[in-house]
């Protein structure tokens, strides 16, 4: 798998995944931005120009993502408050939405926010749906919302 990064545009890992590619032990928490930044590099060595991490979190209420541009040396990121619930499916949520917008025009920052509050409104609105169920997330009740955010 890590050979297939070095012919991606941007590969986007959670940290399980990235500690798979990177051979190095799964760190589940106690880490810190020098952390992640390494790991982002090290991704970047990959070959891939464009290296991001899911799931990252420096505070106990907020989740989101770091990316690295190889080329330019620079870091970013995305955080949003952490929701205590767990669905199936938002990884594929979170992914088909960065592509999506990257293919719409818009930058890799701007598509990877898009993506992680779409993921979060898809989660609320299964949250909070009379049919709750354990199968994945409601995605289709939050595309209005991902609609007028697209400008569509």
């Amino acid at each position: 798998m890590a050979g297939l990064c070095a012919r991606a545009d941007v590969i986007v890992p959670n940290l399980t995944e990235a500690a798979f590619l990177l051979d190095r032990p799964y760190c589940a928490g106690g880490y810190d931005e020098a952390y992640i930044r390494e790991l982002l590099k090290r991704l970047a060595g990959l070959g891939a120009p464009h290296a991001v991490l899911t799931g990252v979190s420096f505070a106990p209420n907020q989740v989101g993502v770091m990316g690295y541009h190889a080329a330019k040396d620079e870091f970013f990121s995305y955080f949003h408050r952490r929701l205590d619930v767990s669905f199936h499916g938002t990884g594929d949520i979170f992914s088909s939405t960065v592509v999506g917008a990257l293919m719409r025009g818009f930058s890799l920052e701007e598509a990877l926010a898009l993506a992680a509050d779409y993921t979060v409104d898809c989660i609320e609105c299964t949250m909070n749906s009379p049919r709750h169920v354990w199968y994945g997330v409601e995605f289709e009740r939050a595309i209005p919302w991902l609609l007028e955010r697209l400008h569509e």
